[in-house]
């Protein structure tokens, strides 16, 4: 360790201690999406380049998210913070060897059921015996990783309820709207082909009875070819707002940021019924849960004509993240681990 690394550590411990001022994390881009909200914490985040560069078509970059090619002159940092366990996680190693931080590993997915489990979950615990602190995004990917409450950390993600509640659309079309980004490349955990299963009734005319509703599926997301994402988080926030129904077709994966979204913004959704998904959606309560292209139907269609049960679903969704998801909760767990993170660290 350099003596530069020493005289920074200690007045980085000095600051956050004595005065609990804003910390200066060093990270790496992961989840543009969930890293925004992330960056409503206050802190400062330096992202160093290496693996992947922010894309600014999943959102922009927030002006306490600095990133950067070589460490700057002149900041203390408090602690390093990854979303993987691939080589950065080494990068973050040596960093810490360097500065005399804390490496804190906050995990968002779950193994990949393509390969074998038990050496992926043997290997995760490997790796986290030599972080600092270990953080996951629900109770249910921590179990699955074969962790508990004393040994982890539980961050849930958290909605800008004010945000995604506040938009003034007179009316909601008859469209079924899905948000994912490089949907056919990802089938395995986002459901590309569940979705085509479920869609094609409502985009060949020669599949659609008389008596059928007229239903518009709408992609939001970059899949080349099929759909853009949106050119803003305010003209998504309008796109939920104008689409009657949500529809989520995940496989594999704890639970979409963009689901919750959706519930925000009031949408009736329908949605697979998997991992922590019905932790949050009650079924016929805030939303419709099935696993079957056809029953997806059938609940897509029964949104369609039945404008109160839509509405009715919409706003308990929205009432859902209001009280159990909201930012408050979010951003004050991810306060207290990152202060528990740097205080409980020996160096």
């Amino acid at each position: 360790m350099t003596a530069k690394a020493t005289a920074e550590s200690i007045r980085a411990i000095m600051r956050r201690k004595e005065k609990q001022e804003p910390l200066n994390i060093l990270t790496f881009c992961t989840h543009e999406r969930y890293e925004q909200q992330l960056c409503k914490t206050g802190h400062q985040f330096y992202s160093i380049e290496t693996g992947k560069r922010w894309d600014t078509d999943y959102g922009k970059i927030p002006d306490n998210y600095h990133p950067i090619e070589r460490f700057p002159s002149g900041v203390d940092f408090d602690l390093i913070l990854s979303h993987t366990t691939c080589e950065r996680l080494q990068i973050a190693y040596n960093m810490r060897s360097e500065f005399n931080i804390p490496v804190l590993l906050h995990t968002h997915v779950l193994p990949d059921v393509r390969f074998d489990v038990k050496t992926q979950t043997d290997n995760f615990k490997q790796v986290a015996d030599q972080t600092d602190a270990i953080s996951f995004i629900s109770e249910y990917n921590m179990k699955t990783w074969g962790f508990n409450k004393q040994q982890a950390n539980v961050v849930e993600h958290g909605m800008d309820y004010e945000f995604w509640s506040d938009e003034n659309v007179p009316e909601r079309e008859q469209t079924c709207l899905s948000v994912v980004n490089d949907w056919a490349n990802r089938d395995w955990c986002c459901g590309w082909q569940l979705w085509n299963d479920v869609i094609q009734k409502y985009v060949q005319d020669t599949n659609m009875s008389m008596d059928a509703p007229t239903i518009k599926p709408i992609v939001v997301g970059k899949n080349p070819g099929l759909s853009h994402p949106a050119s803003s988080i305010e003209e998504l926030r309008k796109i939920y707002h104008s689409s009657l129904i949500f529809l989520n077709t995940s496989i594999h994966s704890p639970v979409p940021t963009v689901l919750m979204e959706a519930m925000a913004c009031g949408c009736a959704v329908v949605s697979t019924n998997n991992c922590m998904i019905p932790e949050i959606i009650e079924h016929g309560k805030n939303g419709l849960l099935a696993n079957d292209a056809q029953q997806l139907q059938i609940y897509i269609e029964r949104l369609a004509t039945d404008a109160d049960l839509a509405k009715e679903l919409g706003y308990n969704a929205q009432q859902t993240i209001k009280e159990n998801y909201n930012l408050s909760r979010f951003l004050d767990g991810w306060n207290n681990l990152f202060y528990q993170t740097i205080n409980n660290y020996k160096g």
